[in-house]
């Protein structure tokens, strides 16, 4: 089992390229204010705020201010609250400095369509609430794809990878349907967008087997396996580990998705994590290097 003092050594620098933080219209364990602390206590490398809703450039540029030297990135959700496929939102986001555009996430008609055949209200995720809500109330907007029926990219996303690679934004997939994932990361490298992650290969409804994730690595895309999705048993750890041996340490990047009210911390998801890769076999070289040095290289902080 790896000594606790080798895994504390091994968060320095570590970033974490998908974190929940508040404020936000769900309960959130932490604030940006505390994450950004301990961020700087820990000496983390970057963070990036994600919400579901909202942009979190704004946030991002204030709490850099407070916290000069923690690297704190913005974000955008193309959900419908920012009016889902929408160049414009892109756009704007951008020029207050967000630097990860997520294509569809809770409003994908992938994840969508999933969540509504789920009869255990316990496994539904924490936004099926707000969803419900705004679809009571009739103003949920319509179920996202980024393809057509043929599989064809769909122009609006063509706009919204033009304005990503205006910018030089990074584009993670969201909750994408898997057969949307190659269609649209081909026209993302078309368009000129130079950093593209996909986000949790191994959740649920966004899985990619192993061969189909080798099949991908040819458009140089990184993997973003996250924390939670073992640890809350939606996937293996075993499985996870087995990706990464198999698909390799140099396109994966760890991070938590972490933020939840019921789930731990940053600093002990990381540490668990670090933990089961070292136990797992991964060099500290190894570790660094999908904590620290391919995040970096995506978001462009070398």
């Amino acid at each position: 089992m790896a000594d606790k003092e080798t895994i504390q050594g091994l968060l320095r620098g570590t970033f974490d390229t998908h974190v929940h933080s508040g404020p936000d219209l769900l309960p959130r364990k932490f604030n940006d204010i505390q994450l950004a602390q301990l961020a700087k206590e820990r000496g983390f490398g970057g963070i990036v705020l994600k919400s579901h809703h909202a942009v979190t450039s704004d946030r991002a540029t204030l709490i850099r201010e407070m916290f000069p030297g923690v690297n704190v990135y913005g974000a955008i959700a193309l959900n419908n609250p920012v009016g889902g496929l929408n160049p414009t939102a892109i756009d704007i986001a951008a020029r207050l400095g967000a630097r990860v555009c997520w294509l569809p996430t809770c409003d994908s008609a992938n994840e969508q369509a999933n969540v509504a055949g789920q009869l255990d209200e316990s496994k539904l995720p924490y936004w099926m609430s707000i969803a419900r809500e705004l679809r009571a109330a009739g103003i949920a907007g319509a179920y996202l794809t980024v393809t057509d029926g043929d599989g064809k990219v769909l122009p609006e996303m063509r706009q919204c990878l033009e304005v990503m690679a205006k910018y030089d934004m990074v584009m993670a997939t969201g909750h994408i349907a898997p057969s949307e994932m190659e269609p649209v990361i081909k026209a993302a490298r078309e368009a000129g967008v130079q950093r593209i992650i996909i986000t949790h290969p191994e959740f649920p409804t966004t899985h990619l087997t192993v061969d189909e994730q080798k099949a991908l690595q040819k458009y140089g895309v990184y993997f973003e396996r996250v924390f939670t999705t073992p640890h809350t048993n939606k996937c293996t750890w075993d499985e996870t580990l087995n990706n990464i041996k198999e698909v390799g340490p140099s396109s994966t990047i760890v991070a938590t998705d972490l933020g939840q009210t019921t789930n731990p911390g940053l600093q002990e998801g990381f540490e668990i994590y670090i933990g089961k890769l070292l136990d797992a076999g991964f060099s500290e070289m190894q570790v660094k290097q999908m904590t620290q040095h391919n995040a970096a290289a995506l978001l462009g902080a070398e």
